[in-house]
């Protein structure tokens, strides 16, 4: 796909065996629909011929076979990768297993062929209003109230949004130091404007927002304007807005890499508000499926930070912080052999190195290392103690105690977590531990 020219059906061939064995991974359905996108020049239609029936389809659809129906839809999308109804049943299927960023991005192609569509803006709404992304949820619902004149169900589901958005979204809109120079600008203009301040050739002064944007449209190729304009709306924490700019310094710069790379950053930065929404409403709720929402987003975040810091870390291999990236990635995903070797070169890091020795420590553990694990938690607790990150010199003596009451070595478990209850007395199960250990000392 690196070519440019090269066999659509050939290379199809492969990825519908990668989505079929693997449907929740995003990166191979991306590359899936981006093969099949360009067998058909993008035409928004594929095949001229398209003789395949959905009949199938919807027969699994209405038995809920939703693994017959991933099946049967990545297969049909070879004809038409624009075809609403399979997309629209594939996403289906992905939201029954919980495969969420899979289900928005088939439901992505589906609105592709006319962004308008009112059956698919309420199918993407109600998707992303359950996955707390109420924003996006909004803004589907109100191209479905242009679409069908005031549609009553539209407007409900906006005025709920709001509110959800309201409860869900953790930052304090109205306090923020953005909100307020926005309202005193307004305030300010208001003013001049009561007491006769307009004449007939005004002169407007420009938001700093204004002047990168003008910036922008009178230079497209400019990309530290973008670059600044996206920091503000990140400073005024519109995630969104920040991204949409980024999208348009990579479009018009030609996929410039510093901005994909400010790019990927800001969709981590996403990512984590929607977790952050999501683990709010599991908590409020105590329901089961929101849970499972939260822990899916999780799972999402860290299978594209791989994708990310993988690459960085090829592209850049002396980069030692993305190393570290890379080797914590790894370890949550229980890849602790590859991670080994990172977090090893990141311990040289000055700012990271205690970070780096407790990550390293429990790849070693887990792989049965345990003396090698033990040396990095207590060289961790002599790094942590330098630093003013107080939680990290309390996981590292924590760690470092139960891995030593574990190798029998009683004496260092107890140095350890009697520093740790000096620190904090009612740390995790420090204090029980500490009693058993005392109480084995005391028969020995």
């Amino acid at each position: 796909m690196t070519q440019e020219k090269y066999d659509y059906d050939y290379v199809h061939s492969f990825l519908l065996q990668c989505v079929l064995h693997d449907p929740a991974n995003t990166v191979y359905l991306e590359a899936f629909l981006e093969n099949l996108h360009r067998k058909y020049n993008n035409n928004k239609r594929g095949a001229m011929l398209n003789f395949g029936g959905k009949g199938p389809i919807k027969k699994a659809v209405a038995k809920e076979n939703w693994r017959q129906v991933l099946k049967l839809a990545a297969e049909a999308l070879k004809s038409n990768p624009w075809d609403v109804v399979t997309l629209r049943a594939a996403a289906e299927a992905c939201a029954a297993f919980g495969y969420h960023q899979a289900e928005l991005r088939y439901l992505k192609n589906a609105l592709a062929p006319n962004p308008q569509d009112a059956a698919v803006n309420r199918h993407c709404a109600l998707s992303l209003a359950r996955m707390g992304q109420f924003d996006q949820a909004i803004s589907c619902w109100t191209r479905v109230d242009e679409a069908k004149r005031g549609d009553d169900e539209a407007q409900r589901m906006i005025s709920e949004l709001q509110i959800a958005k309201t409860i869900g979204v953790t930052r304090q809109e109205d306090t923020r130091p953005s909100t307020r120079r926005r309202a005193q600008r307004q305030a300010e203009a208001e003013s001049k404007v009561a007491a006769g301040a307009a004449t007939e050739r005004r002169e407007f002064t420009l938001t700093p927002r204004q002047e990168l944007e003008r910036a922008v449209a009178n230079n497209p190729t400019d990309v530290e304007s973008y670059f600044e304009l996206a920091d503000l709306h990140i400073a005024e924490q519109r995630l969104g807005d920040a991204a949409h700019v980024l999208n348009k310094a990579v479009a018009a710069s030609g996929g410039n890499l510093k901005a994909r790379e400010r790019l990927e950053d800001i969709e981590i930065l996403r990512k984590l508000e929607q977790i952050t929404i999501a683990e709010k409403r599991a908590t409020a709720s105590g329901e089961e499926a929101a849970q499972q929402l939260a822990d899916q987003l999780r799972q999402d975040l860290n299978r594209y930070e791989l994708e990310v810091f993988n690459a960085r870390s090829e592209r850049y291999p002396n980069d030692l912080e993305a190393k570290f990236q890379l080797g914590v990635r790894l370890r949550k995903a229980g890849n602790y052999r590859e991670a080994i070797p990172l977090l090893s070169e990141a311990a040289g890091l000055e700012n990271r190195q205690a970070n780096a020795l407790l990550e390293l420590g429990e790849c070693l553990q887990r792989t049965k290392q345990y003396d090698k694990a033990m040396e990095c938690y207590l060289r961790a607790v002599t790094g942590a103690a330098t630093t003013e990150d107080v939680d990290l010199h309390k996981l590292a003596r924590y760690r470092s105690g139960v891995l030593a009451a574990g190798l029998r070595n009683y004496d260092t478990a107890e140095e350890h977590l009697s520093a740790l209850l000096a620190l904090d007395p009612a740390y995790k199960d420090a204090a029980p531990r500490l009693d058993k250990i005392r109480e084995i000392r005391h028969k020995g």
